[in-house]
């Protein structure tokens, strides 16, 4: 009955002064907000294709075919901008500073590729664009595998085939292999899966960028809400309650509860919106994950608060497990990206973004809820410990003992 008489007062506290909770809300939006904003503007600033001029010497309609390729497939197009020139041209605007490079097709190009040679194509970069200079010899080195791939597939084909024909269809059937095979080595786009081809994720960069937000959101507003609502009590409300036999065991108790049904709350109404927008599919399996992370982060919360620490210092050090947390979870870097020895197999950030990760692939994987389960109730019997041990190092009278 006690426990139920405090739990009455901090619902119908939290009603009365609902500013910790909307804060708790609308602060991390915001941070959350500036942050997207931020990383937009740089990579819009970053998307700007390279500039880049050719300059076709050979003009035949192997090259033609070449450049027009080059100038119209889709994933090349948006990074580098192709423009045909001549090569006066060319220069002027290299030398303007207008181009990141120019890449020249020397004359005799196509009749060295049907005799099985390979005259190289000559490319000129802008030093004083590094980045830029860099992009476009990467890009241009990947054009060149390809080119080198079709190359070596007719040089096979007129080993095979070609070279046994007459020599009036020859030239034709060559001619055909070149464009055939070019043609195909460019095209390479449907060869590849997509999320293979643009991810360096393993559920994709547009789901982590969902999977980062939802799990940045949940423990900054975990943060402050707890920094908010916990703030340590005065002595004389304290013992006014504990003439009732309410002691900081009951109130370590009662916290526990009350972050766990507010964070859940909170955590439903963004799975379910999310699902909305059929970025996730909802289950079953996917509820229980939210009940379960919810526990253990609240826990996590109540063990710091059973502790007695002040509210700012509190906040500090849950914001400060919940970078690395998230950090070594691959919340925000891809695990892919990060040293061996940042990845923890127990590590509760980890088994959440699994919870996540699943409901996003649409698998019903539940290996990692056993470890949230164990997570929340070590936590948050490590929290109750600590408050019984404070209450009867101060001499009060235990819950236990307490009538």
């Amino acid at each position: 009955m006690n426990g139920f008489s405090l739990w009455r007062y901090e619902m119908r506290a939290a009603v009365k002064r609902p500013a910790p909770l909307f804060l708790s809300i609308c602060i991390p939006l915001i941070i959350i907000g500036l942050v997207v904003l931020v990383l937009q503007s740089v990579v819009e600033e970053g998307a700007e294709p390279v500039r880049a001029a050719v300059v076709d010497e050979d003009d035949t309609f192997q090259t033609n075919a070449l450049i027009n390729q080059l100038s119209e497939e889709e994933r090349l197009s948006q990074a580098l901008d192709l423009i045909p020139l001549e090569a006066e041209e060319a220069e002027q605007a290299f030398e303007k500073g207008e181009l990141a490079g120019v890449m020249t097709i020397p004359e005799g190009f196509t009749a060295s590729l049907m005799i099985g040679e390979n005259d190289p194509i000559q490319v000129m970069t802008n030093e004083d664009d590094p980045l830029d200079a860099t992009m476009l010899k990467v890009l241009l080195e990947s054009g060149a595998n390809y080119i080198s791939a079709s190359q070596s597939a007719v040089n096979t084909v007129y080993d095979l085939h070609i070279r046994n024909l007459p020599e009036d269809e020859r030239n034709s059937r060559l001619q055909e292999a070149i464009i055939t095979y070019t043609l195909f080595a460019l095209d390479r786009g449907d060869l590849f899966s997509e999320e293979t081809v643009t991810t360096g994720a393993s559920i994709g960069w547009e789901k982590h960028a969902y999977l980062a937000v939802l799990m940045t959101f949940l423990f900054l507003f975990l943060a402050i809400y707890q920094m908010l609502d916990g703030k340590k009590e005065s002595g004389s409300l304290l013992e006014r309650w504990r003439m009732v036999d309410v002691t900081f065991v009951h109130w370590v108790g009662i916290k526990q509860v009350k972050w766990w049904l507010v964070t859940f709350g909170v955590l439903e109404l963004m799975v379910l919106a999310l699902s909305q927008t059929e970025v996730l599919t909802l289950s079953i399996t996917l509820h229980l994950g939210v009940v379960l992370i919810a526990l253990w982060a609240t826990s996590l919360a109540s063990f710091l608060y059973a502790l007695n620490t002040p509210a700012g210092l509190r906040f500090l050090v849950f914001f400060i497990i919940s970078v690395i947390g998230l950090l070594s979870a691959g919340a925000w870097v891809p695990s892919l990206y990060l040293p061996e020895w940042l990845s923890v197999a127990w590590n509760p950030y980890g088994l959440t973004y699994d919870v996540f990760r699943s409901a996003l692939l649409e698998r019903e994987e539940r290996g990692h809820l056993l470890g949230l389960a164990l997570w929340g109730i070590g936590l948050n019997g490590l929290a109750l410990s600590i408050a019984l041990w404070k209450e009867k190092r101060d001499a009060y009278v235990s819950i236990f003992t307490s009538e």
